[in-house]
């Protein structure tokens, strides 16, 4: 069974979408080694909610899409620790690195790689999503706010008989 196919409008926000963060990544790419240390020297670094700190350039793309930024994840790695992404959150954009090539060499990783968008180009890095913990909240309370909604909604349901 195939999956649903993005719509148009999808498709022309995901191709913006692209577009801005790699303004954003040329942005970065153009501040030299020491200005981007010093920067996430200043503000510390940012690390995943799997303990691993994030590289000097993806912190600074972070910082730049979010100063208050500290620790980031993945939708699904914020799920593996018992948070939920609040519902509206937007993502933080970064460049994630993909796998070695087909015979064990590295790819050879640079910023502004792109999306490897052409079919078997390895580009070294693809555009990732990750979420701020200020984002996410104990997937306990998103469950007890769902169902007050839904007793809520219950409740304005008998009401209207």
């Amino acid at each position: 069974m195939a999956g649903r196919q993005p719509t148009p409008e999808q498709k022309q926000k995901a191709a913006e979408r692209r577009e801005r963060f790699r303004a954003l990544a040329a942005q970065v790419a153009e501040m030299s080694e020491d200005e981007r240390t010093a920067l996430v020297m200043k503000v510390g670094a940012i690390v995943t909610c799997e303990g691993r700190a994030l590289s000097a350039f993806n912190s600074c793309l972070v910082l730049s899409q979010l100063p208050t930024a500290s620790m980031v994840g993945g939708f699904w790695q914020w799920k593996d620790k018992g948070r939920a992404v609040k519902k509206g959150a937007q993502g933080l954009m970064i460049w994630i690195p993909t796998h070695k090539g087909e015979k064990g060499e590295d790819t050879t990783p640079t910023p502004d790689a792109g999306e490897g968008e052409e079919k078997g180009k390895r580009s070294g890095f693809v555009m990732g999503t990750v979420f701020d913990v200020s984002q996410t909240e104990p997937e306990r309370e998103r469950i007890d706010r769902q169902r007050m909604d839904e007793l809520a909604q219950d409740a304005a349901d008998v009401g209207t008989f």
